[in-house]
């Protein structure tokens, strides 16, 4: 395994809390849009663009890969299988996310985490106690409420690159809040999606003069939206009520729990004052294909304006968007 702690995730559904009470430094990857083309030779191009720029990232970067997957979806699966399989030496792991948020989901969920502890103290030749779960989980806290401290104010791609910046542990690299510029003016909506690249798609909502104040992404805003402190005394206690909190965020469109979904999105839209919701979603994903004509009812029976975009991740052609998003932006102002 050598020296290198550093761990790839992809899941805002990862559990790192868990990964750094073992020892591990978790780096969300963000793969690399420009040369998504690179991974094709192993992934198919029908398939989710995300994906195959975070392979084709990894494939031209040296050294160990070690990674950790959720296993979110069809797409993130075959991920796993072909990273496992170009970086035989790594430690590449896969967990099940179960699709409830209910009790019988957070049993599931807290059966996951005791298994990847196994699995983790196996390497390390040691086991992981309830003690360094409980620091981590504290210090998992106070970096989400040092992200939202962070953000306020911020709006759009400067808050995208700031939650990736947190996300990626290198939070100390990047401007806060007020020393944003022009962060206050522009249409205020909600954003929402799976991922997005801070530099493509959003830049253009920007320049259309959108203010995306709350980005319900799973890059964004989605994974400060709950808490991560952990209490239960022992270590079983403790992942039960871990597995809780990760199960309370605002939930990606694959878990069932959609009316959950739906409703708070409609708070978040009411508490920022948005005046509507953009629906961006990466090509490829079924689970937001099926998600957006429930999630677009719900809006127009609460009179909500709704624009839906959809991103290939490299969004060389997001400039042949502005037309439309200008015009929905001088429909809601």
């Amino acid at each position: 395994m050598g020296d290198d702690r550093e761990m790839a995730w992809f899941c805002a559904y990862t559990p790192l809390e868990i990964l750094e009470a073992a020892g591990w430094k978790p780096v969300r990857s963000t793969g690399d849009p420009a040369s998504l083309e690179a991974a094709d030779a192993v992934l198919h191009p029908a398939m989710c663009p995300y994906i195959r720029a975070c392979l084709a990232q990894a494939a031209g970067k040296g050294g160990p890969h070690h990674a950790f997957f959720v296993n979110s979806c069809d797409g993130m699966r075959r991920l796993h299988d072909a990273w496992k399989d170009i970086f035989p030496g790594s430690f590449v792991y896969l967990m099940d996310l179960p699709r409830r948020t209910d009790e019988r989901g957070r049993r599931f969920l807290a059966r996951e985490y005791a298994r990847l502890l196994e699995a983790l103290a196996s390497l390390r030749g040691g086991e992981v106690t309830a003690g360094e779960l409980e620091r981590a989980c504290a210090a998992g806290e106070e970096r989400r409420l040092s992200y939202l401290q962070a953000a306020e104010g911020l709006a759009g791609a400067r808050r995208l690159r700031l939650a990736q910046a947190f996300q990626s542990r290198c939070e100390a690299e990047t401007p806060r809040g007020r020393q944003a510029v022009g962060s206050d003016g522009g249409v205020p909506v909600v954003l929402t999606g799976n991922l997005l690249n801070p530099e493509g798609l959003v830049e253009v909502l920007d320049r259309a003069g959108a203010r995306a104040v709350w980005l319900d992404l799973c890059n964004g805003d989605r994974a400060f939206s709950s808490s991560t402190r952990a209490e239960g005394g022992d270590l079983e206690g403790l992942l039960l009520s871990l597995a809780g909190r990760y199960l309370e965020r605002h939930p990606c469109a694959r878990m069932s729990d959609g009316g959950r979904r739906y409703d708070m999105l409609l708070e978040r839209v009411r508490s920022t004052n948005a005046r509507g919701v953009i629906y961006a979603s990466l090509k490829f994903c079924d689970s937001y294909l099926y998600d957006f004509p429930r999630l677009q009812e719900k809006l127009r029976r609460e009179g909500i304006p709704c624009l839906r975009l959809e991103s290939d991740y490299a969004d060389g052609h997001a400039g042949q968007l502005l037309t439309r998003v200008e015009a929905f932006l001088e429909m809601i102002s």
